[in-house]
């Protein structure tokens, strides 16, 4: 270890904390900002008073103040690692300074060699910090990785942490830094590709098996749609048979001049046509047709299918043939499917309950209109909040998912409305 004069360390710890805390915030999505202000003041005592364990400690303190408050649980942990990653290899890189500094005889027991040593080592830090978060935004790491979901990410993160940290303790413990420093670049660069290649095999398995789950959810949607339309293809079969007796008998009461009975046997068979017309494929599935994209048709029939099972009032209409998504297409299935689950879970305890689903196409535009009645007197923007549910014991999905997918796509725009009796959510993808 080297000696830093005490007041320059403690103001670099300062700012260290500062830059290891915003990444961790950055990835982890953190809005308390109350709950931030305490949490970064416990990291700057930890890095201050226990500097040997401060990554664990570090670790441990995020987790149980964050916890409670964020209910993906995997991204908060691989939040913290990243982060602690990121400052470990800050650390590591600024070893090749003290080589610089012992051959420049630079003494960082003066004030001057303290303030340049800490100094750069904060640059270093800031510097992999602002390259890291440019990667992770430019290329959307947390959703091509599924971060949020990815335990092997986690895994394979916590791996390398710990390895490169025994690794460095060993080298610091012999102070062998000028021995052992293209030893250490060598050893990390394998490890990191060794990571890469695992994580990304895994990945692509971990896709694939999606894929084949999607596919089996989109034949069985399909299924049961053909099954419906078969279902009530017999049955209109059997309508057309009677309809035609019927119109006999009304002719035959018309040539015989009976006006009451006609009046009666009108409303008759007004009633018996609803009977057959009233029926899922004439009512729901009726606009399917136009919607030409096989994922999408097939969340739209699982859908609506739920919805007339749970008997809520549904009207769905797709004038117009749709077929290009414009976005990714399990992005808009995940985002509709949220969407509409939301509006169910809203409507289905309610005993008039009312949800209406619109595909417009436009020259300049593709809109999604969902909207539901409502009971409930909760604000859009707490609705939005990270963790929101109307459900007990469960987590819920939240308008907050739907914000997630939203920053993905600088075309699409989500707009929500709400007054006594409506809620009314809008999703426009521009061309």
């Amino acid at each position: 270890m080297i000696y830093i004069e005490p007041i320059v360390y403690e103001i670099g710890q300062i700012f260290s904390c500062l830059i290891f805390f915003y990444i961790f915030s950055r990835l982890a999505h953190l809005h308390q900002k109350c709950l931030s202000g305490i949490t970064l003041i416990l990291l700057i005592v930890v890095n201050t008073v226990v500097p040997n364990y401060d990554y664990f400690i570090n670790a441990l303190v995020l987790y149980l103040l964050f916890q409670w408050h964020n209910k993906e649980k995997l991204l908060l942990i691989n939040s913290i690692l990243v982060s602690s990653l990121l400052k470990l290899l800050a650390e590591i890189l600024t070893n090749p300074i003290i080589i610089l500094f012992d051959s420049q005889h630079i003494s960082t027991k003066t004030l001057f060699g303290s303030i340049l040593f800490v100094t750069i080592n904060l640059l270093i830090q800031l510097l992999i910090s602002a390259i890291f978060i440019c990667l992770y935004e430019r290329f959307n790491i947390e959703e091509n990785w599924n971060i949020s979901k990815s335990t092997m990410f986690g895994l394979l993160i916590g791996y390398l942490f710990i390895v490169i940290f025994v690794f460095m303790r060993i080298i610091q413990h012999y102070q062998a830094y000028s021995d052992l420093i293209s030893s250490i670049m060598l050893f990390i660069l394998i490890q990191c590709i060794f990571i890469v290649i695992i994580f990304l095999k895994g990945n692509q398995t971990q896709k694939e098996t999606y894929t084949r789950e999607l596919t089996r959810e989109q034949l069985k949607n399909l299924k049961m749609y053909t099954d419906q339309l078969e279902h009530d293809q017999i049955k209109l079969r059997g309508f057309e048979r009677n309809y035609k007796g019927t119109i006999a008998g009304l002719r035959e009461i018309a040539t015989s001049g009976d006006f009451q009975q006609m009046q009666t046997s009108l409303g008759t068979l007004e009633d018996y046509s609803n009977s057959y017309f009233d029926n899922i494929s004439m009512q729901l599935f009726k606009d399917l047709n136009n919607v030409e994209n096989s994922y999408l048709k097939s969340l739209l029939i699982s859908k609506l299918t739920l919805i007339h099972q749970n008997k809520i009032t549904c009207h769905f209409e797709c004038r117009d043939v749709v077929s290009d998504a414009l976005i990714n297409i399990f992005d808009l299935v995940r985002l509709l499917g949220i969407s509409i689950d939301n509006a169910i879970e809203a409507t289905k305890n309610q005993p008039n309950g009312e949800i209406q689903i619109a595909i417009i196409e436009e020259a300049s535009q593709l809109s999604f209109i969902i909207n539901n009645t409502t009971t409930n007197q909760t604000d859009v923007s707490e609705m939005m909040q990270e963790g929101f549910t109307t459900k007990q014991h469960h987590s819920g999905l939240g308008l907050v998912n739907v914000q997630d997918i939203k920053r993905k796509y600088p075309n699409l725009f989500v707009q929500y409305r709400k007054n006594d009796q409506w809620f009314n959510l809008s999703i426009v993808i521009i061309k």
